[in-house]
């Protein structure tokens, strides 16, 4: 008996015994953040149904993140959680600029390592993909109210939020995804999260850029908002 078969054996007998079922959800998104509040509470503001989402900040970035996230599914491959999908959330910052770029090389490798590994007891081929900003998660806010091409300072974003918000702008807020959704109730969706989403695409295609993520500003958060609105409840 090969180890997969072996594997696939035991997991049976186990789930006999426990009584549990092999999968509750069609679907199931791992987000691994590298802010442990902001964009945590971001993406729990979604109010999702029939999937599963798991989203953990882990107070890294980069190529430290991507490794924690391939981690952190390991532990939950070792309980018989696979997740299909896997974001990885973080921010240009000020890192260094070679690290940065080495994030996105390693998302590819490590994919790669754990369809290799895992392909028989996964329903479907794991993809991780990232969610970047540059230059901070901010961004994506702001495009929430404005499109915006020219070039960010991170220091910037907190005022700009403020203006535009007409309140104060914090960054532990676990109100912002229910208050851009109230923006474009009110504005008729001239603002908000359709609107961003337009934005951040618009944005991409104006980089000529072969590395649109060492563009500033720039951002792929609108991917993984799009994905989660595919789970919406109704």
């Amino acid at each position: 008996m090969g180890s997969d078969d072996l594997h696939h054996f035991k997991r049976k007998k186990r789930l006999e015994r426990t009584g549990r079922k092999t999968r509750e959800y069609k679907d199931s998104i791992l987000i691994i953040c590298e802010g442990t509040e902001t964009e945590v509470r971001y993406f729990q503001g979604f109010p999702i149904a029939n999937i599963k989402v798991t989203t953990t900040g882990v107070a890294k970035s980069n190529i430290a993140l991507v490794e924690d996230a391939i981690r952190i599914w390991k532990e939950y491959a070792d309980k018989d959680e696979y997740y299909e999908r896997v974001w990885c959330v973080f921010d240009r910052d000020d890192f260094p600029l070679k690290n940065y770029n080495q994030a996105f090389e390693k998302v590819l490798i490590e994919q790669n390592k754990l369809n290799k590994k895992y392909r028989k007891r996964v329903e479907r081929e794991v993809k991780i993909d990232i969610a970047y900003s540059n230059e901070a998660f901010e961004l994506w806010y702001l495009l929430h109210f404005d499109y915006i091409a020219t070039a960010l300072d991170r220091s910037d974003y907190r005022k700009m939020l403020t203006q535009r918000m007409g309140r104060e702008y914090k960054k532990n807020d676990s109100g912002m995804y229910s208050f851009l959704e109230r923006l474009a109730q009110e504005t008729n969706n001239c603002q908000g999260q359709m609107f961003a989403i337009q934005n951040a695409g618009k944005l991409r295609k104006t980089i000529k850029d072969e590395l649109k993520h060492n563009h500033n500003p720039s951002t792929t958060v609108d991917l993984l908002v799009m994905e989660l609105n595919k789970y919406l409840k109704q």
